[in-house]
């Protein structure tokens, strides 16, 4: 008889339970006060008039891609500490899967949802620095700071570029995954690391047409000098192309250990 995929008896089968672990939680906690504080930092020496709109928004790009390296403090070990490899992996994935969404709740969501309302008649740099008197009358206006930042390299985030508009939808779907693969892994299902499997293919080539579709177009929406451009179409961008591949091929790894915590058992009965 065949039983249900997601099905166990009385335990049987039911892969390792993995949770994050306090040291690396602690970790990336100081890693996100360190580089985010720095980002609130620079907002508020932007609000009070010591830097530049543009200064204060490319700065603080800058900062968030390092942060969204976080994961990698996972991969560390002390002394004493007892993770096994899959322990490693799967922090790894829990802090990569915890920064995107932060990402997306932070920028990607707030942005599709009121780009097109408030983004009106800015079709130039100079436009979009024209909103720092705005910006500057109450604490309650850097709304604009922080979904206009990118708009000081990238002209499509203000511009109503089409294409940029259909690619940052993707944030949905991946808040959407992530929430499944924490439901999966609570229920300790063997196809919860099935999830950056199969979902590593969208980020990448949307990704990679984020950034293909300006160099085909002459670059014709960047705002700044060289550095500008490449903050805006690789040092903020490598990462969704470079660790959904990182965290496929580690899934995979991971996906087989559940399977044959799932097989083996049900084998030998």
């Amino acid at each position: 008889k065949m039983e249900p995929l997601l099905a166990y008896e009385d335990g049987l089968g039911m892969p390792e339970e993995r949770k994050l672990s306090s040291t690396t939680l602690r970790r990336f906690t100081w890693w996100t006060i360190f580089w985010w504080g720095l980002v609130v930092l620079w907002a508020i020496l932007f609000y009070t008039e010591v830097v530049g709109f543009t200064f204060s928004a490319k700065i603080s790009l800058y900062g968030v891609s390092i942060w969204l390296n976080g994961w990698m403090l996972a991969l560390f070990k002390s002394q004493n500490d007892k993770r096994s490899r899959m322990d490693v992996l799967h922090d790894c994935l829990v802090i990569w899967m915890i920064s995107y969404v932060f990402t997306n709740l932070a920028w990607e969501v707030p942005w599709t949802i009121f780009s097109r309302s408030v983004f009106t008649d800015l079709e130039t740099i100079d436009d979009v620095v024209g909103k720092t008197e705005y910006m500057r009358e109450s604490i309650f206006h850097l709304w604009f700071w922080v979904i206009g930042s990118f708009g000081t390299v990238d002209l499509r985030t203000v511009n109503h570029n089409s294409t940029f508009f259909t690619l940052e939808l993707y944030a949905f779907v991946n808040i959407a995954e992530v929430c499944f693969f924490f439901h999966l892994n609570k229920k300790r299902s063997h196809m919860r690391y099935m999830i950056p499997v199969i979902g590593a293919g969208a980020p990448v080539a949307f990704t990679l047409m984020f950034s293909f579709t300006e160099v085909f177009n002459n670059f014709e929406n960047m705002a700044g000098n060289t550095a500008d451009t490449l903050l805006a179409l690789l040092w903020t961008q490598y990462q969704y192309v470079v660790f959904p591949i990182v965290f496929a091929y580690w899934g995979l790894e991971m996906f087989q250990e559940d399977w044959k915590a799932y097989f083996i058992p049900r084998l030998s009965r």
